[in-house]
């Protein structure tokens, strides 16, 4: 099949240049926006669409538009599950869509002129496929557990394998030419519905996933929201009670110094001033979720002989959820915690008397019994950096916290790098927030 003439040449030149067009609104809707190399990616669109043509049986050709835009996906946000879960099932369906096509016109007589005709009907094609693919995939979340994500995967890859087998099957059968088109027609036609009642199914299926997550978060969220507020009212009662015997306290040292007693006064001082620490434990910089969880987890910490100051400069609200700060300052610190516990157990280096040592030697950054975090906000970019004791060598392989973490870091287009050296674990996230 070649060009009768050059209109059929750009007619077709441009009904792939749309082709491009929407696949690329595709996955940017799917995938999310392209932010690094956008013009670079809509020259290589165009490029490859146009090489497409250049053979002198492009009318077939066309139809690797969307296979051969696959090249563009490095683009698009990292994330590989959902990139292979969703060019799978789009090039399956689109697939089987062509293989329908082909079997009906097959039933329709030939034609000099049939060859633009078919060409424009699978283009028509194309774009109800993509056009049906973005209704069903928009809402689609494929933060599964891995053997999930395998399962469903099987299923587009299983019925693309089988379309592709059929033209074999139907090739080498003895079945004759019309009843032949029509038996593919049917068995295509099924393997169609099955990739899209997959999609529709794990539309449903993640948005009751989904919900679930976002149940359980709630109700971790009032948990820590419950226990912050009864440090802080505790926190409270020991500041009146301090306030209440602050005339004692001064005429006690007054008598102290007036005596002489030195070591006396010291012990005084000494024990007075960890009251007073005990009550500024408690962090408020006005963000519900990073108060929650800083004064637990500090509070914990603590508990373990573990030092932790944070370093904080952030808004009350920076717009990010409740949920994903829980998230990510929740798992790091359980991490750090678990981490520095590890650690401590492994080389005997638990500090009997935390509070005595906090009296004497103040948190430093060098301290390997220490905690580090700083949260700091800049113009729309919310800064994470935490260090903490730790006995691996290298960094292992993320667990379930951590994998939510990162999970949460891609939803912002963020980054996050985990290394270990000297002993400590380091972890450097970058959020991009808007207020």
């Amino acid at each position: 099949m070649i060009y009768v003439n050059d209109w059929d040449f750009i007619l077709n030149a441009f009904l792939c240049l749309i082709d491009m067009l929407l696949v690329w609104e595709l996955r940017e809707q799917v995938y999310g926006r392209i932010r690094r190399g956008r013009r670079l990616c809509a020259f290589l669109a165009v490029a490859l669409a146009l090489i497409l043509m250049i053979p002198p049986c492009a009318y077939e050709n066309s139809i690797y538009v969307i296979p051969a835009s696959c090249l563009l996906l490095p683009f698009y946000p990292k994330n590989l599950k959902k990139k292979v879960f969703f060019e799978t099932c789009l090039i399956s369906i689109l697939f089987s869509c062509l293989m329908i096509l082909n079997d009906l016109t097959n039933m329709f007589p030939p034609s000099i002129r049939w060859g633009m005709v078919y060409i424009m009907m699978i283009h028509a094609v194309v774009w109800l496929v993509l056009f049906f693919c973005l209704r069903l995939c928009r809402n689609i979340d494929t933060d599964l557990p891995l053997s999930l994500s395998l399962l469903f995967l099987l299923i587009p890859f299983c019925t693309f394998a089988s379309s592709v087998a059929l033209i074999f099957l139907f090739e080498g059968s003895i079945i004759s030419r019309p009843m032949g088109d029509l038996c593919h027609l049917v068995i295509q036609t099924t393997l169609l519905l099955i990739d899209l009642a997959l999609l529709e199914f794990l539309r449903r299926f993640t948005g009751y996933y989904q919900r679930e997550k976002e149940r359980q978060l709630l109700g971790q969220q009032l948990r820590y929201q419950e226990t912050h507020y009864k440090q802080l009212i505790e926190s409270y009662g020991q500041i009146r009670k301090l306030r209440h015997d602050m005339k004692n306290h001064l005429n006690a040292i007054a008598l102290l110094c007036q005596n002489g007693s030195t070591d006396d006064l010291l012990d005084y001082l000494h024990t007075t001033s960890g009251a007073l620490g005990q009550t500024e434990q408690v962090i408020s910089t006005g963000n519900p979720a990073f108060d929650a969880v800083l004064n637990i987890k500090i509070r914990e910490m603590k508990e373990e002989g573990l030092l932790c100051s944070p370093t904080l400069s952030i808004p009350k609200d920076m717009g990010l959820p409740f949920s994903d700060a829980v998230t990510i300052l929740g798992n790091l610190l359980d991490n750090a915690l678990h981490a520095s516990v590890s650690r401590q157990l492994q080389t005997g280096a638990f500090r009997q008397t935390a509070n005595i040592q906090e009296k004497e030697f103040p948190a430093q950054p060098e301290n390997k019994s220490s905690v580090d975090l700083s949260v700091i906000w800049q113009q729309g970019t919310l800064f994470l950096h935490m260090s903490n004791p730790c006995a691996a060598d290298t960094v292992a392989d993320y667990g379930i916290g951590m994998k939510n973490v990162e999970e949460v870091v891609r939803k912002y287009s963020g980054t996050m790098k985990t290394e270990v050296a000297k002993g400590r674990y380091i972890t450097d996230i970058v959020l991009f927030l808007q207020m």
